[in-house]
């Protein structure tokens, strides 16, 4: 709802938008624990007895694979964070709450829900190439930074849309030449199960 009250915002002054939905591949996954371990520490400040739980959580965890009546023998894991958990969402939002930084730097809004990550920017027309050129520069860092921090952006994957006034779908396509992917915008994306297309509609 924020996302979408922005960009209505944004169209009701005649300005366009460009919203970049961004897909990490198996983001819980990858969690390096040490990184997160010593991020929980320095930038929040976690520390003690509290700490002591979360390195326990984290560590010592194995895990096997089943099929067809046939299992695979355990094996020790060095990432990640537990899917299902009440921490997992949680402890995978600090890990990567740099990212957050990271697009208020390049004044790119951006709203992240787990591993679900919206980046967006609205501009008058005439503005159209200065603020692609932000918004891009703004993707190439947070992946740049998601290399650093052993995840990874699929750019395969990643969709953007021209959302505002009818101009919006006219304009140009993204070369993301960081990601060594060219982008067209797309009518339609799908966006936490809400269906945008580029009129504002919903479903």
């Amino acid at each position: 709802m924020k996302v979408i009250s922005d960009i209505i915002d944004a169209a009701d002054t005649q300005k366009v938008t460009s919203l970049g939905l961004l897909d990490m591949s198996a983001a819980f996954d990858t969690v390096d624990h040490k990184i997160l371990l010593e991020r929980l520490e320095v930038s929040f400040g976690v520390k003690g007895q509290a700490l002591s739980w979360l390195s326990s959580f984290l560590t010592d965890r194995t895990q096997v694979v089943a099929f067809g009546g046939n299992k695979s023998t355990s094996r020790r894991l060095l990432c990640g964070v537990p899917q299902g958990s009440v921490l997992g969402p949680l402890l995978f939002a600090l890990y990567s709450a740099d990212v957050i930084s990271i697009a208020a730097k390049h004044e790119v809004c951006i709203h992240d829900y787990a591993d679900d990550l919206q980046t967006y920017i609205s501009c008058a027309v005439s503005d159209q190439t200065t603020a692609t050129s932000r918004l891009l520069t703004c993707v190439s860092d947070i992946d740049s930074w998601m290399s650093s921090n052993r995840l990874k952006l699929n750019a395969g994957k990643t969709e953007f849309i021209w959302l505002g006034t009818r101009q919006a779908q006219q304009l140009a396509k993204l070369n993301m030449s960081s990601l060594n992917q060219v982008i067209t915008p797309l009518d339609k994306v799908r966006d936490l199960g809400v269906i945008i297309d580029s009129k504002l509609t919903m479903e």
